[in-house]
């Protein structure tokens, strides 16, 4: 299963994404879980265990094609209709 999560764009909002991943994690073990967000927090991303990829996606651009065919798709984003049309780009099952 591949879950894509739609990024955290600064540092608070990783921080309060931590505890969504892990749950996300503990409730799908066997899942690849990619995390969309700016490149620069991909290590502190990492450091979570919860994340096996992040993809570096800007603010609101469009979604890399590689993110496509998403299992899941999942919105920690929270800029409502926007990041919404974003993920369904990604044809989540």
């Amino acid at each position: 299963m591949r879950v894509v999560v739609l990024r955290a764009l600064g540092l608070g909002d990783l921080l309060t994404a931590v505890p969504a991943l892990r749950a996300l994690r503990r409730a799908r073990p066997d899942a690849e879980i990619v995390l969309a967000m700016p490149a620069g927090l991909a290590d502190l991303a990492r450091l979570s265990g919860a994340v096996d990829e992040v993809v570096d996606t800007a603010a609101l651009a469009p979604l890399e094609r590689s993110l496509h065919a998403a299992d899941l798709a999942v919105n920690l984003h929270g800029r409502g209709p926007q990041s919404t049309a974003l993920l369904r780009e990604t044809a989540p099952q």
